[in-house]
């Protein structure tokens, strides 16, 4: 507590002189109500015994100056020093500047009012900086702020840590990232993506129950065989007994990460979370916006500049925007029909030089109901042409006329039959 220099005689600066029981201390309150500042000449006249501000006993004494720096002195009397240039008093209050410097006694009051709202350490700090110090008094507010059940009960979620990532896997399609994205557009999605390759492959559902997801990652399995380990979260269709026991007859090691910490199946949330935004911004039905959005997703090369169909196939596939990139195939591709053509129409003429006049005897191909069991070729005479390709002829003997092109007949000599008439 601080008292006024007419009440207390002279002492050195190891001294303490106790309180006479009739000495009227200033009420706490009244530290802040002073309007009149008294400035020392000099800060040697502002005299204080520092220890007593560290202690336990309810005193101060005033001094008449610093010990000599060639002393010894202890370390309260050395943190005072270093403030020499901005102590000064006011109606008998010691201050470090705008702020009272408090007691032993009064430090825990102090500190109480401080803590009223229960701000948090550093909104402490801040508000003790504006009006009162001791010695060490970030430390005691951070002791105080620690130790408080309440602040700890109701504190903030801790930093996250640095980000500690997966192990990439030695080759494509051993470790594979799984995660349902449910209630998503009026149904239930499976979301499966391949660690090395980023290779998605989404399926919609209506239930995301284990047997209904065991089904749709069986059909996965079929194109590119099992993965030697499955990442999941702890959802209960992944944790029951079905699922594990699935996994298991199939050789994959099942890992999931701790409840409610998603960054552990990271690869599945990322793609959730972008196959969602795709969605949304999609004007297609779902269906044509789920294969249009794979189809893209596959083809966008990764980070390491390959795309997830070069990384998992070993070739890219062609979507829509590949059609507008000329290359030596395409150009060769397009010749390779026009010579096939050219080819094909050659050996045509030449299997067509047999021509057929009214009156020729011809096979003609039957396409009758029963052309399984009956003879394919039916014997025929050319009745009239059409064309160059095409004829009318009458089945032998006096059968009904087909109209057949020269690709559907076949030559046949002449017999006696033919010249008897019909």
């Amino acid at each position: 507590m601080l008292v006024s220099r007419s009440t207390m005689p002279s002492a050195d600066i190891t001294s303490q002189v106790t309180l006479e029981r009739s000495t009227v201390l200033p009420d706490y309150g009244t530290l802040y109500g002073s309007t009149g500042w008294q400035l020392s000449g000099s800060s040697r006249r502002a005299r204080l015994t520092a220890q007593e501000c560290r202690g336990d006993q309810r005193k101060l004494a005033r001094v008449e100056g610093w010990p000599e720096k060639g002393k010894r002195e202890n370390e309260d009397v050395e943190i005072f020093r270093q403030l020499e240039n901005s102590l000064i008093t006011c109606n008998g209050c010691l201050l470090h500047g705008v702020r009272v410097v408090i007691p032993t006694s009064l430090q825990g009051t102090v500190l109480d009012i401080l803590h009223l709202s229960h701000l948090g350490i550093q909104l402490m700090k801040r508000l003790a900086r504006t009006a009162v110090y001791w010695p060490n008094i970030d430390a005691d507010i951070e002791r105080l702020g620690k130790n408080c059940t309440i602040c700890a009960e109701h504190q903030n979620k801790p930093h996250k840590p640095a980000v500690h990532p997966w192990m990439k896997p030695e080759k494509t399609w051993s470790r594979l990232h799984l995660d349902h994205a449910i209630n998503f557009m009026g149904a239930n999605w499976l979301v499966m993506t391949d660690a090395y390759s980023k290779h998605p492959c989404i399926s919609q559902m209506q239930s995301i129950s284990t047997k209904a997801t065991v089904k749709l990652v069986e059909r996965d399995f079929a194109h590119f065989g099992f993965p030697r380990a499955l990442v999941t979260d702890n959802a209960p269709t992944f944790k029951s007994e079905e699922f594990q026991s699935w996994c298991k007859e199939r050789g994959i090691t099942h890992l999931t990460g701790a409840p409610y910490h998603p960054v552990k199946n990271g690869a599945a949330e990322r793609l959730v979370q972008t196959f969602k935004q795709a969605f949304r911004k999609s004007f297609l039905p779902p269906k044509a916006a789920l294969q249009e959005f794979i189809r893209q997703y596959r083809r966008i090369p990764t980070a390491s500049g390959y795309s997830p169909s070069e990384l998992l196939n070993n070739r890219q596939i062609q979507i829509r925007i590949d059609t507008l990139l000329p290359s030596p195939a395409h150009i060769a591709q397009g010749k390779q029909p026009r010579e096939a053509v050219k080819s094909q129409y050659r050996e045509t003429l030449s299997r067509l030089t047999t021509t057929y006049d009214v009156g020729d005897p011809c096979c003609a191909l039957y396409y009758g109901p029963r052309r399984d069991n009956d003879p394919r070729c039916v014997p025929a005479m050319v009745t009239k042409r059409f064309g160059s390709r095409t004829v009318n002829d009458r089945v032998h003997p006096q059968g009904p006329i087909w109209r057949r092109h020269l690709e559907q007949l076949r030559p046949r000599y002449s017999s006696e039959e033919d010249n008897e008439p019909g």
